[in-house]
């Protein structure tokens, strides 16, 4: 039956269709949801929905490339231009993917490259509004733009504009082979953006200031589209909850995969050829059953690891410089290497929620975790620590400098070093599980990128703490295990790890909408309502330009203040990030202690913020040690590791002694801080702008 409905879908929710020939369309009736495009040879008229209570215009399903079906499919896209009559009204079917609620079952359709527009004016003489082209998430396999709303951010005149690509193998398998060069996922993503650099004008929107924008593995390709030479057009990149340097960023060994799918299609491995031709005959449902394995109930530590950190399935890749058919690349370098090259960036806006992996811990693989926790000897220590710190070694960039430093510094202790006490339960030990898969997978990546990309641009951290109503992460990123709602878990989770989740944050920028573009949102209470005008705000702000000194002044002081506050410093390093809670406001030094250990970062741990807790962990001294020789053990060890040379220099006393140490993300003693272990009081923070119900006046 599932067949049926899915063909009877597919019949009436098509992407919008060209009407060519018959009698003139009769004038649109004024401020009507008309638009006119006169581009490429080519005239159309597209016509939208008018929302008359807030007053912004829809456009859904417009393709921007042609169906990539047939000898198109694993090419890259062919553009599509705007001709004829269009009724721009029904979303588009998603491009294939499993059912994340029936897994064995395949939804939508090739024919999928298309995009939704939510635009706050029609064209009219006046300057055009930013932009923000949004990727949605997903680990490269899942997802569609029907659930993105667009209405909070055309209320910040700003238009939005989202875009399907092609997902899984269909969008990324690859041999290393000119024949199979995958990234065609990407290549959509590209050509969408030279879809919006031709016709967003006459949406009512400026082709100069277009930010890309995505979330989770949308938020990596957006990090790659704009660090790409053929990406420029971008003036700005906003990741939330994924960057460049993310484990599921780029794909080590694509060929892997490749080998695997022949193997579940029973097509041949090589040549490369060989292999497509058999693929481009079969059913798409058969490729897309073949991304995954079969046997989801089996879980083991590596599986883990791999699910929350995006790293299973097909996905992006360095393509290199020469693709051996004269055809330019868009990840030319792995994106480390890019980060180190002097070049101008456009500005960075990327952060995390502050419990990225707290609902997957407590949700999916609660029983696989908890079964380990009580059976498997040192497996936090070992097994969850030591494979997450091969998660991190595998990605370059994250640990700057190559040395043996981790193995002297105790991360593993820090995760478990009251794993003894009688006081401690099975989801205590939860508990560390998420803060350290969160601290490895999302909190040193974030920080990372932030660091590197702003030796050419600007660039800023946040921190999302909210949770309330809208925290519903599982409607925008159905099937994503990081966001899957758990309907059997009955165990109280710690309130240290009650934070925001994987995509939490979306539905305080986008209004989440149902299959059929109806708003599903539910009530929003007046603190939600507060936070969602505060972060719509920044993404708006952002669109419209960090350094536009005519939006400063239209938009008051808050735009000015908001960032350059980020960006200034006493101590001229960049260790300044936005808290989004309940109020919105400027803290420092993100996760220190445990990005210092992650990121061997020796000025960090000798200083006099994590001085008592690296002692106490290393042995080094007792509980009452002084903090000076707590620095000089900590010191001698590196020392002697031939190390210390090679890492950042060791600052005074004196120039951290005003800052947490543990805290930084979330409530009383920051997310998952043991307050025993320090005697630094977090500094209380002050709303930015106290007394105001929202940062910006738009």
């Amino acid at each position: 039956m599932w067949h049926i409905a899915l063909v009877l879908v597919a019949l009436t929710a098509r992407p919008a269709q060209a009407v060519v020939g018959g009698e003139p369309a009769s004038p649109p009736e004024p401020d009507a949801a008309v638009i006119f495009t006169q581009l490429h040879g080519f005239s159309a008229r597209i016509e939208g929905i008018k929302d008359d209570r807030l007053g912004y215009y829809s456009f859904f399903g417009i393709r921007y490339a042609e169906p990539p079906v047939g000898p198109r499919r694993f090419q890259r896209p062919v553009r599509q231009y705007l001709a004829g009559e269009m009724m721009a009204v029904n979303q588009c079917l998603p491009c294939p993917q499993r059912d994340p609620y029936y897994p064995q079952r395949v939804i939508g359709h090739e024919d999928c490259l298309c995009l939704n527009i939510y635009a706050p004016k029609m064209p009219a003489e006046e300057q055009g509004s930013p932009v923000v082209f949004f990727i949605h998430g997903g680990n490269y396999m899942t997802g569609s733009t029907a659930a993105y709303g667009g209405q909070h951010l055309s209320q910040k005149d700003t238009i939005l504009v989202t875009a399907q690509y092609r997902l899984g193998s269909l969008g990324y398998l690859s041999t290393n082979q000119k024949d199979a060069s995958g990234n065609v996922g990407l290549f959509d993503l590209h050509t969408a953006m030279l879809w919006i650099q031709d016709y967003i004008q006459f949406f009512g929107g400026d082709p100069k200031r277009v930010i890309v924008m995505g979330q989770g593995s949308g938020a990596s390709a957006a990090s790659l589209l704009a660090m790409s030479p053929e990406g420029r057009s971008a003036t700005g990149v906003a990741a939330l909850s994924g960057t460049p340097l993310s484990p599921g960023a780029i794909r080590p060994d694509p060929a892997k995969h490749a080998d695997t799918i022949a193997e579940r299609t029973g097509c041949p491995k090589t040549p490369a050829e060989s292999l497509l031709i058999c693929l481009r005959q079969l059913p798409h449902e058969k490729i897309v059953l073949a991304d995954n394995d079969m046997n989801m109930d089996m879980v083991d530590t590596q599986k883990f690891l791999d699910e929350v950190s995006g790293r299973s399935g097909a996905g992006a890749r360095v393509e290199g410089e020469d693709d051996l058919r004269g055809l330019p690349p868009l990840v030319a370098d792995a994106p480390a290497e890019s980060l180190k090259k002097k070049q101008k960036r456009v500005p960075m806006l990327t952060g995390v929620t502050s419990a990225e992996t707290s609902r997957a811990v407590f949700g999916k693989f609660n029983k696989f975790l908890t079964n380990q926790i009580q059976n498997v000897k040192d497996f936090l220590k070992k097994d969850l620590v030591g494979g997450l710190q091969n998660v991190v070694k595998d990605v370059g960039g994250l640990i700057p400098f190559a040395s043996q430093v981790q193995t002297l510094l105790p991360i593993a202790d820090y995760y478990t070093n009251n794993l003894l006490e009688k006081s401690f339960t099975i989801a205590d030990g939860l508990a560390k599980v998420a803060e350290a898969t969160g601290d490895a997978l999302f909190n040193l990546p974030a920080y990372q990128s932030v660091q590197q990309w702003s030796s050419g641009g600007k660039a800023f951290l946040y921190s999302f703490e909210h949770v309330g109503n809208l925290s519903k992460g599982w409607h925008f990123l159905p099937g994503v295990p990081l966001a899957e709602k758990s309907e059997n878990s009955s165990m109280q989770v710690p309130q240290n790890v009650q934070g925001p989740s994987h995509g939490d944050e979306l539905a305080y920028i986008f209004e989440p909408l149902d299959s059929d573009g109806k708003p599903v949102g539910g009530e929003v209470s007046s603190t939600d309502a507060r936070v969602r005008d505060n972060f719509v705000g920044l993404i708006a702000n952002f669109a419209h330009g960090v350094e536009d000194e005519a939006g400063k002044k239209k938009n008051g002081a808050a735009n000015k203040n908001l960032f350059d506050s980020l960006l200034s410093s006493p101590d001229g390093k960049n260790n300044q990030f936005l808290k989004i809670g309940n109020e919105m406001t400027i803290s420092k030094d993100f996760r220190f202690c445990q990005l210092g250990l992650w990121g061997n970062m020796a000025d960090r741990l000798t200083g006099d913020v994590c001085k008592n807790l690296l002692g106490n962990l290393l042995g080094i001294t007792g509980s009452l040690a002084k903090p000076d020789k707590v620095a000089q053990g900590l010191t001698n060890q590196l020392t002697q590791a031939g190390n210390v040379g090679q890492l950042l220099p060791v600052q005074s006393s004196q120039s951290q002694n005003q800052l947490p140490g543990l805290g930084g993300l979330g409530g009383a003693g920051g997310f998952l801080s043991n307050n025993r272990q320090s005697s630094i009081r977090p500094q209380k923070q002050k709303p930015i702008f106290p007394g105001s119900d929202g940062l910006f006046d738009f």
